[in-house]
């Protein structure tokens, strides 16, 4: 059997492990990673899925559309079955608020009960929003995901190593096929300039009586999750400072407060800042690289930007087909050599 790793254990990682076991149970697979679940970056997502195609460049609106559809699909299976609330996925509702115009986003017609918000509703909000919606779709609680998915590899024996790569080509020697889902780490390892830190900061707060998510074009929002309240945010492109600034904690806070004034009562639990793994476009594709005379086999699923939660199945399907290709032509390779023999 091929020897395959995958690298990288955010959640596209773990989403692309668990669809290529899913696919070929019997396949021996490794995660290796220097960082598992609070660790990684997709600890710190907001988790609510509104995939918005104004940041992700370069890819077509077809290929977006059927990533979006996928994830929202599987995520939508898992709210319906007996697992939603031990993966931390449930539909939520809610209102985006914006000061200037902009067309409908493209998973309108992917979630549920999409509308635009009249002026009275509009007016019943601070600092007077000219423009709006109003949506029902469903949050993914990442710390509950991630937990989740990590479980159901281990059920299925993956191994997971705890280990910095810091090159593919030392890969070389021990695997035959590797799925690289490192993020931004990619950067460093593909020597991949295309892929660019934008930095999120945000806060998880207790405040039960929060019910809808909120969402503004000023950096605001306001994300139930599971039983925190996700309160955001930056988008700082090309800052790569992951610790928490104070001047961006302060600004949040009171962003958040003017517009929901009874968050003053809310219990603050932490403070994250990270790193969104940007890439236009998007890379999901393959490549075989050479080294000592000896070839690997590489799959490629990272820069995601902001929308690695709400992508990440639907990429991890797209990448998994990618690998089934591989798989089929080194078991045809394998064949033709031992007729010949």
């Amino acid at each position: 059997m091929p020897r395959v790793a995958i690298i990288g254990a955010g959640v596209v990682g773990l989403s692309t492990a668990l669809c290529i076991k899913l696919q070929h149970p019997s396949l021996g697979l490794t995660i290796i990673a220097d960082r598992f679940l609070e660790d990684t970056t997709s600890d710190g997502a907001g988790g609510l899925f509104r995939p918005d195609d104004r940041f992700v460049l370069g890819v077509d609106l077809s290929t977006l559309r059927k990533w979006s559809q996928t994830s929202f699909e599987h995520f939508n299976n898992i709210i319906f079955s007996n697992i939603g609330a031990e993966a931390g996925i449930a539909q939520v509702s809610g209102y985006q608020l914006f000061n200037e115009p902009r067309p409908d986003p493209s998973y309108q017609n992917i979630i549920y009960n999409f509308r635009h918000l009249s002026k009275d509703e509009l007016a019943t909000f601070p600092d007077h929003y000219k423009y709006g919606y109003f949506t029902t779709t469903l949050y993914v609680d990442t710390r509950r995901y991630m937990k989740y998915l990590t479980k159901i590899l281990a059920e299925k024996q993956v191994t997971f190593v705890q280990k910095k790569i810091n090159s593919i080509e030392e890969l070389v020697d021990s695997y035959d096929i590797v799925v690289n889902c490192t993020g931004y780490g990619a950067r460093e390892l593909c020597r991949d300039e295309l892929i660019h830190p934008i930095r999120g900061q945000m806060i998880r707060v207790r405040a039960p009586w929060i019910k809808h998510f909120y969402y503004t074009d000023d950096n605001c929002y306001m994300i139930p999750n599971y039983d925190t309240i996700v309160l955001g945010g930056t988008r700082q492109v090309d800052n790569d400072n992951t610790q928490v600034d104070l001047n961006d904690k302060e600004g949040i806070w009171q962003r958040c407060l003017r517009l929901c004034p009874s968050l003053a009562q809310a219990e603050i639990l932490w403070h994250w800042a990270g790193l969104r793994p940007n890439r236009e476009p998007i890379r999901v594709e393959t490549e075989t690289i050479k080294h000592d005379n000896k070839q690997l086999f590489i799959v490629h699923n990272y820069g995601h930007g902001g929308n690695g939660i709400s992508l990440s199945w639907g990429t991890a399907v797209d990448a998994t087909r990618l690998f089934s290709s591989y798989l089929n032509a080194i078991s045809t390779a394998d064949k033709q050599l031992s007729s010949k023999l």
